[in-house]
């Protein structure tokens, strides 16, 4: 059985993916994951098939204009510039992203790729699930994280938030989706598959575990909460992530465990001014710093290593994250899930998206903080670092990276795909 997966985010959408795909092609299935042509490298390294979506997703955030969306955390604004960035695009990412379902006998969607991998499951008449790092799933227990992260005591107005981004993301698509889908002679949609997989017929894998985000009392009996998705040793190694750097190692011998700081794929615009006042934080709280420069240009950064601090380009987070005494981070759902697991102290300083969610999640679990990136500054990191190396927040996080370690998200995930695509039909017309 051939399984088809497709994601237009960044790595670390695309991660999980790879993760799954490589254990159902150890069950013996085919498999191939589609993703913008900047990931082609990481994809293929797996030694998995890939498909190339038109398009380079890395490019479209580190871009002058990316960059300005990003940082202004407006996910309004985003989508709409997304949206139109999309409509120019998509006949050429619609193309690839039909040639990459030739075969399938399963279609799974990810990230940014939800509408049109249900379409192509739809022509292709096949079963289809969604896998998502991100609560799109209509609940009373708390709003769209993607709407606000305010508690809102009201059921119902939590569910209206839901209503609300399911708007926003169909007036992304349908302008092109719709034509798109008659083209196949397939019927019009009338809203997103995202936020509304019941509705359509398709089960919904979330993610992440159950001991960071409860499942709620009103969740949709097609929603299965999994565990997060980590990457075995032995798939890092044959992409050749497995080896430390040989400088890390030594420097990190040389004193005490330090604080991890990186920003992953999010932009800093000032990159310079960025790493002096963490360097400055700790200084005054005596800590040792390794600052990971993701996908940002870190230029006269590099100057600045020494025994207080130690550049990365980019490190294994589960190699790393364990021998560090707190981390901090733009609170992704991957880096978020790798630090929790980690049993480490967390502080989120959310930029855009999901973000502020999970940091909001990390700090009422009481495992770390939350500093809204536009906030974040030599006092309030100080202040949260200070907060989160107390004993009891250390020896919470380490509880919690107990429990997250003891599961095996990986595992049930599949299995759930496979029990999908065994015993669940096709999607609905």
């Amino acid at each position: 059985m051939r399984v088809v997966f497709y994601s237009y985010g960044t790595r670390g959408d695309a991660q999980p993916q790879v993760v799954l795909a490589s254990q159902l092609r150890d069950r013996g299935h085919q498999v191939r994951v589609a993703a913008p042509e900047n990931l082609r490298g990481f994809v293929e390294s797996s030694g998995l098939e890939y498909a190339p979506l038109h398009g380079n997703s890395q490019a479209i955030m580190e871009s002058e204009e990316g960059r300005r969306w990003l940082s202004s955390g407006d996910v309004i604004a985003f989508m709409k510039a997304l949206g139109k960035i999309l409509g120019e695009i998509n006949p050429e990412v619609f193309r690839t992203a039909a040639a990459a379902a030739e075969g399938a006998d399963a279609i799974v969607g990810g990230t940014l790729s939800e509408d049109l991998a249900y379409t192509l499951a739809q022509k292709r008449d096949v079963p289809f699930l969604l896998a998502h790092t991100i609560p799109y799933e209509r609940t009373g227990a708390w709003p769209s994280p993607l709407v606000t992260t305010a508690r809102i005591p009201l059921a119902f107005v939590n569910r209206l938030t839901y209503s609300l981004f399911r708007k926003l993301a169909w007036d992304v698509n349908r302008g092109t989706l719709n034509p798109y889908r008659q083209s196949l002679g397939l019927a019009p949609l009338a809203t997103t598959v995202v936020a509304g997989a019941h509705e359509h017929g398709a089960p919904v894998l979330q993610l992440w575990s159950e001991q960071v985000l409860p499942r709620p009392a009103d969740a949709a009996p097609n929603i299965t909460s999994t565990g997060y998705i980590r990457m075995p040793p032995a798939l890092r190694e044959r992409m050749g992530e497995a080896t430390a750097p040989g400088g890390l190692v030594d420097w990190l011998e040389r004193g005490p465990a330090p604080v991890y700081v990186g920003f992953g794929s999010m932009p800093v615009l000032d990159p310079l001014a960025m790493a002096k006042e963490v360097i400055a934080v700790a200084e005054a709280l005596d800590l040792r710093v390794v600052l990971s420069a993701g996908w940002t240009n870190l230029g006269e950064v590099e100057a600045l290593s020494g025994e207080r601090v130690y550049l990365v380009r980019g490190v294994d987070h589960s190699w790393l994250l364990p021998r560090c005494v707190a981390a901090v981070h733009h609170g992704g759902a991957g880096t978020t899930a790798a630090s929790l697991e980690a049993g480490v102290p967390t502080v989120v300083c959310s930029v855009f998206a999901d973000q502020p969610f999970w940091g909001e999640r990390v700090s009422r679990l009481g495992v770390g903080a939350h500093v809204p990136f536009p906030r974040l500054d030599r006092r309030t990191l100080t202040a949260a670092l200070r907060a989160c190396l107390q004993d009891d927040v250390r020896q919470r996080a380490a509880d919690l990276g107990a429990k997250l370690r003891a599961e095996d998200g990986a595992t049930v995930t599949v299995d759930a795909i496979e029990a999908s695509i065994l015993g669940r039909g096709r999607v609905a017309s």
